[in-house]
């Protein structure tokens, strides 16, 4: 009987532990992709080159 009950509690942990390190994964794979769209923005700020951009036309009332 206990080694039954023991079954049926260790597929039920490997089952919640498997949805518990796929959620973290998942987690720290969009936190990641976030982290380097900041970074990415935060260069293109630093470098941008004024005279690069394009230039706009004033307008007139």
């Amino acid at each position: 009987m206990i080694t039954m009950v023991d079954e049926i509690f260790d597929r039920h942990y490997q089952t919640v532990r498997q949805e518990l390190n796929a959620s973290i994964s998942s987690g720290l794979s969009d936190l990641s992709k976030k982290v380097r769209e900041a970074f990415e923005v935060l260069v293109k700020i630093e470098y941008q080159s004024p005279w690069t951009a394009p230039t706009r036309k004033a307008k007139c009332n």
